[in-house]
């Protein structure tokens, strides 16, 4: 799988959410897309995530 370009092994059985948290990321901040689909971090499944996935994790930036 690729994670923001790069690639990476991926674990039997891993999660976008299990993801997120091995990455240290707060969900809340973030926007991930996996292949086609986008979801507020937030609101990462519990998708398993299979081999050639392309995931793109973007922070959020709130601004006024």
């Amino acid at each position: 799988m690729t994670v923001n370009g790069e690639a990476r092994p991926l674990t039997p059985g891993l999660t976008l959410h299990a993801l997120l948290r091995d990455l240290n990321i707060d969900p809340a901040r973030v926007a991930v897309g996996v292949n086609d689909d986008v979801y507020p971090g937030a609101r990462a499944p519990h998708r398993t995530l299979e081999a050639g996935d392309v995931i793109e994790i973007v922070r959020v930036i709130g601004g006024g």
